[in-house]
């Protein structure tokens, strides 16, 4: 499938936990990410949760792609950052794709196709201060 940049549409896999968003992905005891049907985050989720870890350690979220209002936005080449550097990620990558809920409306699969899906279960956000030295 041919990467699609047409932006209008397209959902952040590495989204905030806060109501609105959307609940499509949870963290086993392994550490991977195993991908449901998005449900929406609702006020009452976040408060059976709020005294436990980092909502986004233990949950992938995702919302809309802010593009130009986000921190890993690539405003040269009109893309997220972050894709590329979760391809780079030295970890137990997969060969094949798995399912995953939000891949036709996902900025990282729409810019970098199936390559940005190989870590993606092994990511959670608080990776991302890792990956580009700032707080998420």
């Amino acid at each position: 499938m041919e990467p699609d940049l047409q932006s209008s549409k397209k959902k952040c896999p590495s989204y905030l936990g806060k109501v609105g968003a959307q609940l499509f992905g949870v963290v086993g005891k392994d550490g991977k990410v195993q991908f449901i049907s998005p449900l929406t985050v609702t006020e009452d989720f976040l408060n059976l949760n709020k005294d436990k870890n980092s909502l986004e350690q233990r949950f992938r979220f995702t919302g809309k792609c802010v593009e130009k209002g986000c921190a890993q936005w690539n405003a040269e080449e009109s893309k997220c950052s972050l894709s590329k550097k979760v391809q780079h990620l030295d970890s137990h990558k997969e060969t094949e794709l798995f399912f995953c809920p939000i891949r036709t409306q996902c900025r990282w699969f729409s810019q970098d196709g199936k390559e940005a899906c190989f870590s993606c279960n092994e990511v959670t956000r608080n990776m991302e201060e890792l990956l580009t030295g700032t707080p998420s």
